[in-house]
């Protein structure tokens, strides 16, 4: 493939030698392309196939460069990825600490303040792509759950019960699963 590339980049580049800036064939005085070789007759089967494999590789060219820019595009997506399942860790410190304030700090400026940091540490991570995945109530799915715990509840077998991490998407890939209680069905079932 990359010689077929590198060929059709030498072809381009003597093609855009022979054409002028404005798109047109260079003509000398006499009105003849200078270094032209002579034209081969339109019934020339060689010629044919070289103007068809031009084609070819210029085609190929071109989706290999559609190709790169999207491979480019989805790498600089998600290159960020690392950094924000660390950060990740932060937010879940800052949920934790903020649930635990006593009822009468809750008014106080610094209780505010923490508040406020919170959620522009959210509202930078979700202008990345970021977004939280709901668990509670779903179905169990091990491509985004991992079960901490299977107690027994009213809820149907399977159902997540209790979140104990919250996963989370960058675009539309998981970057961090759920770490979920998840019920194991009525106590009455198990007895028999």
């Amino acid at each position: 493939m990359d010689d077929k590339i590198r060929r059709a980049e030498e072809l381009l580049e003597q093609r855009a030698r022979e054409r002028g800036g404005n798109g047109h064939a260079n003509v000398d005085t006499e009105g003849t392309a200078p270094d032209q070789p002579a034209a081969a007759s339109p019934e020339d089967p060689r010629a044919e196939q070289l103007t068809n494999d031009l084609k070819r590789m210029t085609a190929d060219f071109a989706n290999y460069r559609k190709r790169n820019e999207a491979e480019r595009t989805e790498f600089a997506k998600f290159a960020k990825s690392d950094l924000i399942a660390k950060i990740l860790d932060v937010l879940d410190g800052f949920d934790r600490a903020l649930a635990t304030i006593p009822e009468e700090l809750k008014g106080t400026p610094w209780v505010e303040g923490m508040w406020l940091l919170e959620r522009k540490l959210r509202g930078i991570l979700e202008l990345e792509g970021l977004k939280p995945v709901d668990s509670i109530g779903a179905q169990f799915d091990p491509y985004q759950h991992e079960a901490v715990a299977h107690v027994p509840s009213d809820q149907p077998e399977g159902t997540v019960i209790a979140e104990h991490q919250k996963a989370y998407r960058l675009y539309d890939k998981l970057i961090r699963p759920a770490l979920v209680t998840v019920s194991s069905g009525s106590e009455g079932k198990e007895k028999n």
